[in-house]
């Protein structure tokens, strides 16, 4: 069908009814995701009722037990909730490939997480009040990627800038004084 002249063809809109270009990136990357699966996984991230607090981001990896022989451990292609307070991991059904069971929640204070590997974060180390530490293994994609940095975000240890400075001021002085030696001393 041809469009007349000086008429423009309609824009596309997301279902929030914002055009697709002003959508922010984190949005925009996860919306797809969480669109498809919102109600879902609400109802198995909350404990009596489904969860009311807002969701920041909406992947899906490969989570496994960190060890010696990692080629032997068992993987599940999960999906990876991250809320402000906690990250949650639900099981993917077999046939069904929706979220199924909730598997992992850990509040994000006692989580330490750490990328792996040299370039953009696809393996996340992820340490906390568990047994074995886990393996967050995320495909190669602009969603996976802007998840693991939220999450690497999130969980980094942020002091006040205050106490920042004053640390690294104690650090010059300590160094001027001759009481912290500025390079380790050589070896014999």
């Amino acid at each position: 069908m041809e469009h007349e002249a000086g008429v423009d063809a309609p824009q596309a809109t997301d279902p929030a009814g914002d055009p697709p270009d002003t959508q922010p990136p984190a949005k925009a990357a996860h919306g797809d995701l969480l669109a498809r699966h919102e109600t879902r996984l609400r109802r198995l991230m909350g404990r009596a009722a489904p969860y009311p607090g807002e969701i920041l981001a909406v992947t899906q990896g490969w989570v496994s037990r960190d060890s010696s022989l990692h080629v032997f451990a068992a993987r599940f292609f999960d999906f990876a909730v991250l809320t402000p307070e906690h990250l949650v991991f639900c099981s993917t059904g077999f046939f069904s490939r929706r979220p199924n069971r909730r598997v992992f929640r850990e509040p994000l204070n006692r989580l330490v997480v750490a990328a792996r590997g040299s370039g953009a974060p696809r393996t996340l180390r992820l340490v906390g009040d568990f047994r074995h530490p886990l393996l967050l293994q995320l495909p190669d994609s602009r969603r996976n990627l802007a998840f693991a940095r939220e999450l690497l975000d999130l969980t980094q240890p942020h002091l006040p800038s205050s106490e920042l400075a004053a640390s690294s001021d104690a650090d010059a002085n300590d160094r001027a004084d001759g009481a912290v030696p500025a390079e380790p001393p050589p070896a014999p």
